[in-house]
């Protein structure tokens, strides 16, 4: 070495002109060491080709670099500018027993940087070097703050259980080969903004104590976070994430932070877990995303995102307020028995696949208002605990609620592409709500097997509101009849659906017409088999119904009968005696129909047959003389057709009328019929007159009994 001090001098606005970009001085600094013997540059400034004419070699260099480090002198500890060619720090503890921070800002390293299970107590610059080869810091320990920003990585890094107990900091740094932060601590805050990463980055299982800032970074290939623990905010605002992101298994305590982030493959955040507020806004799925099992115990917020991909967050827990409003889910969209326990606000969304929420469960509030479905819209055993919202939803296929059970369910002012929409709610129980339509949309509601609660129905331009309900084995909860009974009345049918019907997942249309003059039977009428004992029985089975009651091509006698017992049960349980007495009715009119269908099925037992013809004979009587106990006119009706007809059979076999004219068998039929007779009607010497007077006395009474109790009936209800 010579007594002459190293000429290197850095000048920050020098190196700005040649670089093109800010230096990470803000001063000029001049080397304080001695130059090399025949050279006016120190072994560290000096070019690795002058070093080699001088005859000093890169061991030399790195020996010297590492003696400086371990030793306990006060010498220099900045090596601003400096060049190396491989640096080897392994198993080495560097601690220059002061807090002077080890300045390798703007150095370069030709060849490898190998430091594993190092210790270093001082802090790190590193901001602006350039390392050519692999940088090797696996299971090494850094006590104080390392700043690496706009450093350049050309190798594999390889930063592996390393411990940082302090800040770190890699903001604009470029890493061009593959980039290892398995198990790693991140003591402080760790700063990745801008850094961009060219080959894959496993931070796997790593720790991060402080905040994570990853802002505006991008990942060139796979990100992979699986398994790491977030203590405190995570950003990763602005993020490209050109390779597979994986996150699963990976735990939030605090806010994070994917603000208009952008997955271009697949983005995996299975079992994961949310503690803090998850931030998801403006972000860009364009392939698989997948959040399955994953908690969210704070809000989420995926306002403005787009999912062009499959979108799938079955089986997640969502514990805080969701906001999915204004999202895009371009493919299929899954929420399979996801549970919400907050408000879910999915308003202004749109799903342009199949929008899957199959035993979700909403514990609060859901807001569908103006969502747009493409594609299938399936809620089948869904659970909504709070108000379910559906105003102007646009259904373009279908629209299935099937087993769904619905506190209050608000469906307004349906829109379709479609002639009309149907809703499934077969089996589905609604206690509560309104379903309004008049926006000259047409939507129907299939109640099948389902329930009817307390809500309100109000259909423009539909006389018929219960034309756009299927309403079959359904029952009634507190569901007020009275409100209906000009659309009801006379007939008060309520299976008088005209939509249509999906029988299976696919939702292929089944139309389901329940028009009295279906065609159910007849084209088998019309051909050469007509006359054959089949068509025969069906001929006999239609002219047994009543004409304004021609439904049974498509609807079971029995299920029918079954469909108004729960209307009626359902009116008297909300005091509607008017609408009870007309749905026991049609119920007694149904269980007719099916004894009948019963005695012409010949698979059943002549003994059943002949017990169920009775059956039916019985009811029709009932029918007939007191309309089932609900009109005692019928009755009064009945008792005056037995009066003139025992009437016309006095006369036939009593030769003198009674009173000398003619009147007086009718008189003396009327006093038959109540058993009291007087004057010269009181013998009545001939056998049959006798017998047709104790016959017509014996219908009188019963009459008379039918008469008060169907009186006493009606005037209860």
């Amino acid at each position: 070495m010579s007594s002459q001090h190293c000429a290197y001098r850095f000048v920050p606005a020098e190196w700005e002109a040649e670089h093109g970009r800010p230096a990470h001085l803000e001063s000029e600094w001049s080397c304080p060491r001695e130059a090399v013997e025949g050279t006016d540059r120190c072994e560290f400034h000096l070019p690795a080709e002058r070093r080699s004419e001088v005859g000093i070699t890169d061991a030399e260099v790195a020996k010297a670099f590492r003696d400086d480090l371990v030793g306990r002198d006060a010498g220099p500890t900045r090596y601003v500018g400096a060049n190396f060619g491989d640096v080897d720090l392994s198993h080495r503890v560097v601690n220059r027993g002061s807090n002077t921070p080890i300045d390798l800002r703007h150095a370069t390293v030709d060849g490898d940087v190998r430091a594993e299970q190092t210790v270093i107590q001082q802090p790190v610059l590193l901001s602006g070097a350039v390392v050519d080869g692999a940088f090797d810091f696996s299971d090494a320990e850094f006590d104080e703050d390392i700043n690496a920003s706009h450093a350049v990585f050309r190798g594999d890094v390889d930063l592996r259980k390393v411990r940082f107990r302090d800040d770190c900091r890699f903001a604009d740094a470029r890493f061009e080969g593959d980039v290892r932060f398995a198990l790693t601590e991140f003591g402080g805050e760790a700063d990745f903004y801008r850094a961009s990463f060219g080959g894959r980055a496993d931070f796997t299982k790593s720790t991060w104590v402080g905040e994570c800032l990853f802002q505006r970074a991008s990942f060139g290939e796979t990100a992979d976070f699986y398994g790491s623990r977030f203590e405190e905010v995570a950003e990763f605002r602005a993020v490209e994430f050109d390779g597979t992101a994986k996150f699963s298994r990976s735990v939030f305590r605090d806010a994070v932070l994917f603000i208009g982030s952008a997955f271009e493959s697949e983005a995996l955040f299975k079992n994961a877990e949310f503690v803090g507020p998850a931030h998801y806004q403006n972000g860009e799925f364009h392939s698989e995303a997948s959040f399955i099992e994953t908690v969210f115990e704070g809000k989420v917020k995926f306002h403005f995102a787009e999912f062009s991909g499959e979108a799938v967050l079955s089986y997640c827990a969502f514990r805080n307020t969701t906001y999915f409003a204004h999202v895009d889910f371009g493919e299929y969209a899954s929420f399979h028995e996801s549970s919400f326990d907050r408000l879910a606000d999915f308003r202004y969304s749109t799903f342009g696949d199949v929008a899957r929420f199959m035993k979700a469960t909403f514990h609060d509030d859901a807001f569908f208002d103006r969502v747009v479905y493409e594609g299938d819209a399936d809620f089948r055993h869904a659970d909504f605990g709070g108000t379910a919202h559906f105003e102007r939803t646009t259904f373009q296929a279908s629209a299935i609620l099937a087993d769904s059970r619905i506190e209050r369910g608000e469906f307004r002012d349906l829109e379709t592409a479609a002639p009309s929409v149907t809703l499934d709610f077969t089996e589905a129980h609604v206690r509560a709500g309104a379903f309004v339509q008049q926006n000259g949309e047409t939507a129907y509601y299939d109640f099948r097997d389902g329930r009817i609660g307390d809500v309100d129905i109000e259909m423009s331009g539909s006389e018929r509101v219960f034309d756009h309900f299927y309403v079959y084995r359904t029952k009634f909860e507190e569901f007020n009849f009275s409100d209906y009974r000009d659309v009801l009345s006379p007939d008060w049918n309520l299976h008088t659906f005209s939509g249509s019907t999906r029988s299976d997942y696919e939702m292929e249309a089944n139309r389901f017409s329940l028009d009295p003059d279906g065609d159910d039977g007849e084209e088998a009428a019309g051909d050469d088999r007509s006359a054959d004992r089949a068509g025969l029985l069906e001929r006999l089975r239609r002219r047994l119904s009543s004409a304004s009651e021609g439904l049974l091509g498509t609807a079971n006698a029995s299920d029918l009968e079954v469909t108004y017992l729960n209307a009626k049960n359902g009116a008297e349980m909300s005091g509607d005696s008017q609408a009870a007495s007309r749905f026991f009715m049609k119920e007694m009119w149904y269980r007719r129909r099916a004894y009948v269908d019963r005695v012409l099925d010949r698979s059943e037992a002549t003994g059943t047959r002949l017990k169920l013809l009775f059956l039916a004979t019985l009811n029709a009587i009932l029918s007939l003389t007191c309309g089932y106990g609900e009109k005692p006119r019928r009755t009064l009706e009945f008792s005056l057709v037995v009066v003139v007809g025992y009437a016309l059979l006095f006369r036939i076999t009593v030769g003198t009328p009674p009173f000398e004219t003619e009147f007086g068998y009718l008189l003396l039929s009327f006093q038959s019929f109540t058993s009291l007779i007087f004057g010269s009607t009181a013998s009545v010497p001939q056998f049959f007159g006798s017998f047709l007077v104790a016959t017509e006395g014996f219908i009188g009474a019963f009459m008379i009994g039918l008469f008060i109790f169907a009186l006493t009936r009606s005037v209860h209800r």
